[in-house]
């Protein structure tokens, strides 16, 4: 009899420490970071304890219904009501009109970890040749100033190179700053006006990593305009200690260091957010935020813009979780997300492509 209460005491207390993990995680998008910071790690796992809760939810709303109790019937419906609506049906993809009045927006994050090579190549090209992407949106990636427009840039890494080859066809925009490196180009087969580069706390003054770009362009005669961001990065991951030493000091040390992060990506966040809400053009916004839709830099960010779905885009061997994205502004209107797959023996990135077709919704003018 002893040992049966101890087992039904450690079910229960098991079931009431992942209920408050969900919740933790589902409050996370709208607490301020400054405090709770620490709320982030339990939004990544949301969708696994989701899941999990909703299974639970499940067998309460049946006990419930079996017994007549209402108090686990109530509490398990509760918890279906919760998942179901942030998991709930949303975006579900195409929707009706002409192919060539869509615009294709991919992004896709190139680490440079990544070195160049004939497959690599090989596979970029062909994957980008059959997903048609109109607008390209890279992170990691990089050129130099003084480089042509058209053709092959002279000075630009590995991943440029290949798109701007007369064989696929990307160009540059016409017009670009003269600055010392530019990171988060924009590659296009649509006319691409001019390229600004946009520092961002706290290092984007000195540091052409930690900045990025918006790219003016026309689209069925109207004149639009493209952010390409990678906010601020996780820093290490706790799986990448487990092959060191383990240590307390350590562990607190990554710890911090994500606090930190997190306070430098919301930073980020709130001064992209501040310069979409002063735009005259209608907006899009695509690339890396380090930031899945359950925590508060992806939802401040995204506040007035719609969501183009797609599922896990990282890790690439094994997508878990969506931490890249593309937001469109209300002119816009959402046909579909699809995340293409990567060939397998010829990876080119730890990170899957996100491909948002978009169109101008009906009715839409300047």
């Amino acid at each position: 009899m002893g040992l049966r209460r101890v087992l039904w005491a450690l079910a229960w207390g098991s079931a009431a420490f992942l209920v408050a993990a969900f919740l933790v995680g589902y409050a996370a998008p709208h607490l301020p970071p400054v405090h709770f910071w620490w709320t982030d790690l339990f939004a990544v796992l949301l969708p696994v304890l989701g899941g999990a809760v909703g299974l639970l939810g499940g067998v309460l709303v049946g006990q419930g219904v079996y017994r007549q109790a209402w108090g686990p019937g109530t509490v398990g419906a509760a918890l279906l009501l919760l998942v179901a609506v942030r998991f709930g049906p949303g975006f579900v993809g195409d929707a009706p009109g002409s192919d060539a009045e869509t615009l294709r927006v991919m992004t896709f994050n190139l680490p440079p970890a990544f070195a160049h090579g004939s497959a690599r190549e090989w596979t970029l090209a062909e994957l980008v040749q059959r997903e048609v992407p109109t607008m390209l949106a890279l992170q990691e990636a990089w050129i130099q100033p003084g480089a042509s427009p058209r053709g092959s840039p002279e000075f630009a890494s590995w991943p440029l190179r290949v798109l701007t080859r007369d064989s696929i066809g990307y160009t540059l925009p016409r017009l670009r700053p003269s600055e010392a490196r530019i990171y988060r180009p924009v590659v296009g087969t649509v006319r691409l006006d001019s390229m600004s580069v946009h520092p961002l706390p706290p290092s984007g003054d000195t540091n052409p990593r930690a900045r990025y770009t918006r790219t003016y362009f026309t689209w069925e005669g109207h004149p639009a305009v493209l952010y390409n961001v990678h906010l601020h990065t996780v820093g290490p991951r706790p799986w990448e200690l487990l092959d060191t030493e383990p240590s307390l000091r350590r562990w607190q040390a990554v710890l911090w260091t994500y606090r930190d992060e997190a306070l430098h990506r919301a930073d980020q966040a709130r001064r992209i957010r501040r310069h979409i809400e002063r735009e005259t053009r209608p907006v899009l916004v695509a690339g890396d935020f380090n930031s899945t839709p359950h925590q508060w830099a992806y939802r401040h960010l995204a506040q007035g813009l719609q969501a183009a779905g797609g599922g896990g885009t990282f890790p690439a061997w094994w997508p878990l979780v969506q931490i890249d994205h593309v937001l469109a502004g209300p002119a816009w209107r959402i046909d579909s997300a699809p995340v293409p797959g990567n060939e397998a023996g010829a990876v080119v990135s730890d990170h899957r492509p996100l491909v948002a077709r978009v169109r101008w919704r009906d009715g839409y003018e300047e």
